[in-house]
């Protein structure tokens, strides 16, 4: 598996966002068919990970974690459906 960063594809939307909410950082990748954002503020981070034409593997969200959350991937909680996954960490304060 590999994530291919395609931000740039998005760079509209992406700005509009920037500028209409409190994220500072939103990154677009892909993987396989599936499309995986990842959104931070400050040390609180989202990752929605999507596919339209089939459901979300637990191999997939494992190889998401690990590779954009690193050492803090356990502490995040996963709100999995059918065709889309949303992990989320929030910072304890």
């Amino acid at each position: 598996m590999q994530l291919i960063d395609v931000t740039n594809s998005y760079a509209r939307k992406i700005r509009r966002e920037l500028m209409n909410t409190p994220v500072h950082f939103i990154k677009v990748f892909t993987l396989g068919n599936s499309k995986v954002v990842f959104k931070k503020k400050n040390d609180d981070a989202e990752i929605i990970i999507s596919n339209k034409l089939r459901p979300i593997t637990e191999k997939e969200i494992e190889f998401v974690k690990e590779h954009l959350l690193g050492g803090k991937a356990k502490q995040a909680l996963i709100t999995a459906r059918k065709n889309i996954t949303e992990i989320s960490l929030k910072s304890h304060k």
